[in-house]
C-alpha cells in the first residue's frame, strides 16, 4: 500500500458550514483512512526573494489515504462528501512516498 495526500480544492467554506456526511466517509475509509487531516486557511506564499503574497491555492482542508494505487484512491473518493458540494470542489492527489 502507498500514501496519498487528498487536498480539498473550491470555494470556501463558509463559517459554520455542515460538515455532514464527512463522519461516514471517514467510517467507509477505514484502515485505508491514515490521517482524517484538517481544513485549512489564512494561506499565503513565500517567494524565492523572502517577500510574501496572499495568492495561495484554494485549498480548502487535506486528508491521507493508503491505497494500492490511483485506481484504489479513484473507487475510495467516488462518494467523498467534500465532491457533493458542486462543480468547483475537486480533490488534488499526490503520492507521499515514505509516509
Amino acid at each position: 500500500m502507498r500514501s496519498f495526500i487528498l487536498l480539498y480544492h473550491g470555494p470556501k467554506t463558509a463559517p459554520g458550514a455542515s460538515h455532514e456526511g464527512w463522519p461516514d466517509w471517514f467510517q467507509r475509509a477505514g484502515e485505508k483512512l491514515v490521517d482524517r487531516g484538517s481544513p485549512m486557511a489564512g494561506g499565503f506564499v513565500i517567494h524565492s526573494d523572502g517577500t510574501t503574497s496572499e495568492v495561495a491555492t484554494g485549498f480548502n482542508g487535506f486528508s491521507i489515504v493508503r491505497a494500492a494505487d490511483r485506481t484504489d484512491v479513484v473507487a475510495l473518493t467516488r462518494d467523498h462528501p467534500f465532491l457533493a458540494a458542486g462543480h468547483e470542489y475537486s480533490i488534488e492527489v499526490f503520492e507521499v512516498p515514505g509516509k
